[in-house]
């Protein structure tokens, strides 16, 4: 698949201290068109620096990354290949829904944006690394948010979790000119029970909802254990991303991950947990198989099935229209999945293995997943 991203600042690199001097690049635009967003208004430069360009620049400044320094040079011709990484901080994806809960008169808004930190290298056209980070909001409110009010509320993200998710990772991530050991998602799996709900409960189609499902994990596995992921995409046959600046385009080389994980969307299930007088519990179920191997080796490291159970307290008034909102829990619950699962790499949760594993000696397996991670950084 083949991915636009629209850079509007691009800066120099030199070698400094000993350590990378990496170029800034500011913020950008991935595969998604600026006019489809509410980005666009935070984003706006038409009287200078945009209110993103500002805090984004502001962040970038305080790193004390050990790996890189950043440089705010503009480009000069003449510089070897390890004097070209840039780095980029470019929004894949924005995700605005709401969800009307009629009879406890609450509308549950949630903005989801998905990012990827691109270190690329500009002289051979190659991605050096890339970060992905997944940002997101949950409101509440009496009746849905006018275009104004998500205006404000975008801009609060940009101003804080977004700039500050971006500096935590940015700053503690081991930045090198080469990885002997890649990792990424290259394969995701709906089975029919999950492709049946997905198509019922999901406005959006097959190719989105897997993408959206890869940039989740992802972006756990990433935030968690500060390690790189090669980008997922549907269609792998290019290889490339399209990078498009200074009104022109180049193709960006994507290396094969050595490690591929493949995510495996079983199904989901809810089921009634306590009923009283006035309100219901319900559990929303969300079951998934992870496999991590390398298939040029042919071997299969770690290949599990997790489930995950979230209760969600409603009014018996608001039950008796579930069905057109509860789409929204069963994603609730899919990302606790994700989160619990890429943390059980930095420290076991003996209560949740137990509750979402039936492998009595899934702790050890863990081990090699970290230690598959430690290879890869």
């Amino acid at each position: 698949m083949i991915r636009y991203i629209i850079l509007f600042t691009f800066f120099i690199i030199s070698k400094v201290h000993g350590t990378s001097s990496v170029i800034y690049g500011g913020f950008s635009y991935g595969s998604i068109l600026p006019e489809s967003t509410i980005t666009k208004y935070i984003h706006d430069r038409s009287s200078g620096q945009s209110i993103i360009d500002e805090v984004l620049l502001k962040s970038t400044k305080k790193l004390k990354n050990k790996s890189f320094q950043i440089s705010f040079d503009l480009l000069k011709d003449g510089l070897s290949e390890k004097d070209q990484n840039v780095l980029v901080l470019s929004l894949d994806n924005e995700t605005i829904n709401f969800i009307t809960i009629k009879g406890d008169n609450l509308t549950r808004t949630d903005i989801i944006l998905n990012f990827q930190i691109i270190f690329f290298n500009s002289k051979n056209n190659t991605l050096t690394a890339s970060i992905p980070l997944e940002v997101s909001k949950v409101l509440n409110s009496a009746s849905p948010l006018s275009k104004k009010q998500l205006i404000q509320e975008l801009k609060k993200m940009y101003e804080n979790e977004v700039v500050q998710n971006f500096f935590d990772l940015a700053n503690n991530f081991i930045l090198k000119n080469k990885y002997n050991n890649r990792i990424g998602i290259t394969k995701i799996i709906l089975e029919e029970n999950a492709e049946n709900l997905i198509s019922k409960k999901s406005k959006k189609n097959d190719i989105f909802n897997k993408n959206r499902f890869a940039k989740s994990l992802s972006s756990f596995l990433s935030y968690n254990n500060n390690i790189a992921i090669v980008p997922y995409g549907e269609d792998r046959t290019s290889n490339t991303i399209m990078l498009t600046f200074e009104n022109t385009q180049r193709q960006i080389r994507l290396p094969n991950p050595d490690y591929h994980i493949h995510l495996t969307i079983r199904g989901f299930k809810s089921v009634l947990f306590k009923e009283g007088n006035i309100d219901e519990q319900w559990i929303y179920g969300s079951y998934v198989k992870i496999k991590i191997f390398q298939p040029d080796l042919n071997k299969v490291y770690f290949e599990e099935k997790f489930k995950n159970g979230l209760n969600i307290e409603f009014s018996k008034r608001a039950t008796k229209n579930k069905e057109s909102f509860e789409w929204i829990f069963y994603l609730d619950s899919l990302k606790v999945l994700f989160d619990e699962f890429s943390k059980q790499t930095i420290k076991i949760n003996k209560n949740w293995l137990k509750s979402s594993s039936d492998n009595k000696k899934i702790k050890k397996l863990f081990t090699k997943v970290s230690q598959i991670y430690e290879k890869c950084k």
